[in-house]
């Protein structure tokens, strides 16, 4: 199947210096935008809570606003989350922990009262609702010591014992964000006498908690990983075909993760986890497409020797154009697919596929190979610079000999 007609001759690379003048614009706003207005790191990577709720009916996401400030969370940032038949919303929180430096000093009052003396107690800002309890006479009564947390009046924990004997040490950790969440929003939702609007049982979809510490550590791991790959795929691409080939291929790819996280910045949408997976596999994408190309490049400078480097990659880009364009729009079907059904997550993840499908199929087009060429020229110069000297240096030699 052909959607352009062989032998088609479309004039690419005598149009490479103006799309290399908008490539680099874009880039330049690009880069700009992860500055101002910046990316807007979800909960992943810059550490917080995070909370998905199921309504049996439909609410209003101002009355969710209000009902989430009324827990203490002021602002918070609430969004609808999937289809709006379903009644579901995201709510972030920037707040990892419900305990503080006064209400982890009642627990050890409570706990030196109830249980005994106490021979340590740590807990952190960062570390989320967790306090952990060594006391001088090793393990005690897990269900006192269950008991004694619980009535201080800070909500439900989960005790778990870590160690025997002399070295035990208790893991006491806060449930109380999810409890509170859910018993609020049925008290605020559910009106006597009337349909249940929420169920304080399975309305609270999901909890997730991340340090900021944590978080910071998952955001230099991402960026790291997408460096990682583009050192990685220079060294393939110079091994697999030459070094020329080399930068045209990572300029690109360098092109399309930029464009791709400046889209993200000037639209403030949420930058987690599957952002990054989502990166790496638009590198993986746009590098395929770049290897065709390279691949009928390489071969027509066999078949084609002696004609200039402009005219041989313009044919090439063109017999790989039907292919190319088959492939992008084959692509494209399934993560629009994704986009429209998809919730939440997944309709980030398609969105980063979409942006970045379509500028990896014209990076491959209009930045790597012209970056080629350029490659090439530079090369043979060099070539000719270096036979240059070497012929006057045997000249230079010649004549000392005749001396």
């Amino acid at each position: 199947m052909n959607i352009i007609k062989p032998g088609t001759r479309f004039d690419f690379v005598g149009k490479q210096k103006q799309f290399l003048v908008l490539s680099a614009i874009l880039v330049t706003l690009s880069l700009g935008s992860l500055f101002v207005p910046g990316l807007n790191f979800g909960v992943d990577f810059k550490g917080g809570s995070e909370l998905i709720l199921a309504f049996e009916q439909t609410v209003d996401i101002e009355d969710v606003r209000k009902a989430t400030s009324g827990l203490g969370y002021e602002g918070a940032d609430v969004q609808s989350f999937g289809s709006a038949d379903e009644n579901r919303f995201l709510i972030r929180l920037s707040k990892i922990s419900e305990l503080n430096e006064q209400s982890v000093g009642k627990l050890e009052e409570n706990f030196k009262t109830k249980i005994g003396p106490v021979k340590r107690l740590s807990w952190s800002e960062t570390g989320g609702d967790v306090v952990y309890v060594r006391f001088d006479k090793g393990e005690v009564d897990q269900a006192a010591l269950t008991t004694a947390a619980n009535e201080v009046g800070l909500g439900d924990f989960e005790v778990t014992l870590r160690g025997t004997g002399e070295r035990a040490e208790y893991q006491l950790k806060l449930t109380e964000l999810q409890g509170r969440v859910a018993d609020s929003f049925a008290k605020t939702f559910n009106k006597d006498g009337q349909a249940q609007v929420f169920n304080p049982t399975k309305g609270v979809e999901r909890v997730e908690t991340v340090g900021p510490r944590v978080g910071e550590q998952l955001r230099n791991n991402g960026i790291l990983s997408v460096l990682i790959s583009l050192l990685f795929i220079l060294i393939y691409i110079a091994f697999r075909f030459d070094i020329r080939y080399a930068p045209g291929a990572v300029v690109a790819l360098f092109h399309d993760v930029s464009i791709t996280l400046g889209a993200y910045a000037v639209l403030q949408m949420e930058v987690s986890l599957p952002i990054i997976a989502a990166l790496l596999t638009i590198v993986g994408y746009s590098l395929n497409d770049t290897i065709v190309i390279f691949d009928r490049i390489r071969e027509n400078f066999g078949n084609l020797a002696g004609r200039p480097i402009e005219e041989l990659v313009n044919i090439s880009i063109n017999e790989s154009l039907s292919r190319t364009l088959l492939t992008s729009l084959t692509t494209m079907v399934a993560v629009v697919a994704l986009l429209i059904f998809g919730g939440g997550l997944i309709q980030n993840f398609a969105f980063a596929l979409i942006v970045g499908v379509v500028v990896g199929t014209y990076s491959s087009t209009f930045i790597a190979s012209p970056i080629l060429i350029g490659m090439h020229h530079w090369l043979e110069a060099r070539k000719k610079t270096q036979a240059a000297l070497l012929a006057q240096q045997d000249k230079e030699n010649a004549q000392q000999a005749q001396v």
